[in-house]
């Protein structure tokens, strides 16, 4: 059976994904890839292994994934990269997360069946929006009431 280029694209990015993610075994059957391993070089690791997730991202683009799909595999980058300021706990995070073998689950299941992913997608990322909203709304709140209580505290100080 002769391959076409879709399939040997989507191919060379499963091979990039598992280098990245989980190549390598460790104890307990424990995977982990070159992504864990380049993230302990300080500001050089993460770049350089956030480039390689971009790639991936864009080459999907490339394959015909959808917006909402690309959205939710740049969510999972984003996710490992926020842990990832974090010392040492960024450094295990990236053991555990594996966004690049997310991101390609992401784009096979979409381009078996692009209309279903695209509505699951779709429905994750606006509860990722209506999420983050509601936390803007609520600290917008707690803000105007820690500085309404502020300002009742000072206004009652008296002074002699």
């Amino acid at each position: 059976m002769v391959m076409n280029r879709r399939d040997d694209k989507l191919t060379h990015l499963k091979q990039l994904s598992t280098v990245l993610d989980s190549k390598f075994e460790g104890p307990f059957g424990f995977k982990f890839g070159l992504d864990a391993l380049i993230g302990l070089i300080p500001v050089l690791g993460d770049f350089v292994t956030s480039a390689m997730s971009l790639y991936i991202i864009a080459q999907a683009a490339s394959l015909g994934a959808g917006p909402s799909t690309l959205i939710r595999m740049a969510i999972n980058i984003v996710i490992e990269n926020l842990f990832d300021m974090l010392p040492v706990i960024g450094n295990l995070f990236d053991f555990y997360w594996k966004a690049n073998n997310k991101n390609i689950r992401l784009l096979e299941s979409h381009l078996a069946n692009p209309a279903r992913e695209t509505i699951k997608s779709r429905m994750i990322v606006a509860l990722i929006f209506f999420i983050l909203l509601i936390i803007l709304v609520g600290s917008g709140y707690l803000t105007f009431v820690f500085i309404e209580a502020l300002e009742h505290w000072i206004l009652s100080i008296k002074v002699d």
